[in-house]
């Protein structure tokens, strides 16, 4: 008898296990048929464009004459300050990017072109203290002026392939994307000087009245410095990259606002190049009794020999990123923040060369389009 009803209870545990496994199959068909359709759904081609605000730290040597050195503080300032480079410029950017379907790699390529245009023009004029006098003097007055103009341009092309190895960690819709590839990176600077100079001004007197008036005979050295300069960089070399995203909000599967952030670093080997153009002229002004208002003057000038340089360099270069972004199945808009350092890129020097780091920082927007 009981090896019947041990019979019985085997008969009956065939349905239900054969129910469950049915049940399971049926899922995990289910499973299986949406997630090839998402993925037949998922774009595989991404088109992105946008812009960002760029705070540039970059420094160029300052282009100091010869009479900088007979020249006060006061003199000395508008001629020194207007030599500021721009601080801010505008950037636009590009990227196209391609998924493959039943794959997780990742190949893109990516543009960003920026540019800022700045100059200063910064006078001072300083009237002479002197006792008193018989003859004005349009030799009477102390004075520095400065006026300069600036054109940079800077370009990144980057050329990438990835993978996303985040196998989940950042939940589901979150990625990591460990990409490697090659960078260009290319610098230009156009700058114009132009300052002018009264540092000097000799007065010898003769007494008319004495103890009252004095008939003063004035010697002044006026000076002009012109500096015009063409600087460029170009580079080529290996860069990695770690993009990586997790979901903040997640509404259905319409919309998400996810979290973003990541890193980059590359090392650049190209050329730097600098012509210039340099002169300084100084007249010499007399005026004594009698010749007022008419002083003499003689002039003469000085001209470089217009030195250019040119020399291979290795430009290491790191940056980062972090923002949120709002995606929609075929549709992404971004917003954060970015920064990209490049040591060394620059050749600032006048006289001799001096490496000089470039920095490009500041917000970030972006809208994509998924085909």
């Amino acid at each position: 008898m009981s090896e019947l009803i041990v019979r019985n209870n085997r008969v009956a545990l065939h349905p239900e296990l054969l129910l469950t496994v049915s049940a399971v199959a049926l899922m995990a068909s289910i499973c299986v048929s949406e997630a090839a359709e998402d993925d037949a759904d998922r774009p595989t081609v991404w088109i992105e464009a946008g812009g960002q605000l760029e705070r540039i730290d970059s420094a160029q040597s300052i282009f100091a004459p010869s009479f900088f050195a007979e020249a006060k503080p006061s003199i000395l300032a508008p001629m020194v300050d207007a030599q500021q480079p721009p601080a801010y410029g505008l950037a636009t950017e590009g990227k196209i990017s391609f998924e493959p379907e039943d794959s997780n790699w990742l190949f893109s390529a990516a543009l960003r072109y920026g540019r800022a245009n700045g100059g200063k023009h910064l006078h001072h004029e300083q009237s002479v203290v002197s006792a008193t006098q018989v003859f004005a003097s349009p030799l009477r007055n102390f004075l520095g002026d400065g006026l300069t103009a600036y054109h940079d341009t800077n370009l990144t092309l980057d050329f990438q392939a990835g993978k996303d190895v985040g196998l989940g960690m950042f939940g589901s819709g979150g990625s990591s994307i460990i990409s490697a590839g090659i960078r260009f990176a290319q610098f230009t600077s156009n700058s114009n000087i132009k300052l002018q100079a009264k540092p000097y001004i000799h007065n010898s007197s003769n007494a008319l009245f004495p103890g009252k008036y004095d008939i003063r005979n004035r010697h002044s050295i006026a000076y002009t410095a012109i500096l015009s300069a063409s600087r460029n960089t170009h580079a080529i070399g290996p860069s990695l990259s770690w993009d990586a995203s997790a979901p903040l909000v997640r509404s259905g599967e319409h919309a998400a606002l996810d979290v973003d952030w990541g890193l980059n670093a590359a090392v650049l080997f190209g050329r730097q190049k600098v012509r210039m153009h340099r002169q300084t002229a100084a007249s010499h002004y007399n005026l004594v009794p009698g010749q007022y208002p008419h002083p003499t003057y003689t002039a003469h000038s000085t001209q470089s020999a217009n030195p250019g340089r040119s020399r291979t360099v290795t430009i290491p270069n790191i940056g980062g990123f972090a923002g949120i972004s709002l995606k929609f199945p075929n549709a992404k808009v971004a917003l954060g923040y970015r920064a990209d350092f490049f040591f060394g890129a620059m050749d600032g020097g006048i006289d001799t060369a001096k490496k000089e780091n470039i920095g490009f920082y500041g917000p970030f927007a972006t809208i994509g389009v998924g085909l």
